[in-house]
């Protein structure tokens, strides 16, 4: 049990996105896992005991730090992506489209990104690379 704990720990003290989805699956599974052994017939039950048994316990507040961390990285690395589908010809339209966002909340996502990043580390990123994709 220490040793989960502490694999829970690291998984949300770094910022490797997999360890902190494998968190936040980790308790949803023993979530389900734990109403199959109440409300299941007996073998469902008897597979409950079985899986929990193996399984890693994970606190609800665990659970959902590693998923506002994990939501968190995986925002802040989406604009490398949106450049990527630019640079491939994909549109502003599609973009949104494929992000569930209109093609200005898209666009206006990015552009304020690099807006950050011009601000806060200029010295590490390539404006005109970066702008290159902002027209149409």
């Amino acid at each position: 049990m220490d040793n989960e704990a502490g694999s829970v720990e690291q998984a949300l003290n770094g910022g490797d996105v997999h360890e902190l989805l494998r968190v936040w699956e980790d308790f949803n599974r023993g979530e389900t896992w734990r109403e199959v052994s109440v409300t299941g017939s007996d073998q469902a039950r008897e597979a409950a005991a079985h899986f929990l048994s193996e399984v890693s316990e994970v606190a609800a507040l665990e659970a959902l730090r590693a998923n506002a961390k994990a939501v968190e990285l995986l925002t802040a690395r989406r604009w490398h992506v949106v450049k990527s589908a630019r640079e491939a010809g994909a549109t502003w339209a599609q973009i949104g489209e494929a992000l569930g966002i209109t093609k200005q909340a898209a666009h206006d996502f990015y552009r304020r990104k690099i807006e950050e990043q011009e601000k806060y580390l200029p010295d590490l990123h390539d404006t005109a690379a970066a702008r290159a994709v902002l027209d149409d």
